[in-house]
């Protein structure tokens, strides 16, 4: 299963997919994965998440920084070091 903080990043990855109108169809589309994968990261039940490639293009064809997926609650507040980035990239890769 997905750890806490994995789902975090995921739910709000979706939010802002959503929030934009993007449909899983056309996400999983921009991605280069299946329907049924990109269902798969969404569901909490599954173990899929993103790779950090995946993030990367998430975030340009979303239009936000790393930090505002990587830190769901405020990324917008704070600034973030390099180090703080690749620590919560390592986090969420290794389900910490």
């Amino acid at each position: 299963m997905k750890s806490d903080y994995q789902q975090q990043v995921i739910n709000k990855i979706k939010a802002l997919r959503e929030k934009q109108g993007i449909t899983q169809l056309a996400f999983s589309k921009i991605l280069g994965i299946s329907p049924g994968q990109m269902g798969n990261i969404d569901s909490i039940r599954q173990p899929h998440k993103y790779t950090v490639k995946q993030l990367l293009t998430i975030c340009d064809a979303l239009g936000v920084g790393i930090e505002e997926v990587l830190y769901p609650s405020n990324a917008k507040t704070k600034t973030y070091s390099v180090r703080d980035v690749v620590t919560a990239i390592i986090k969420y890769q290794e389900g910490l």
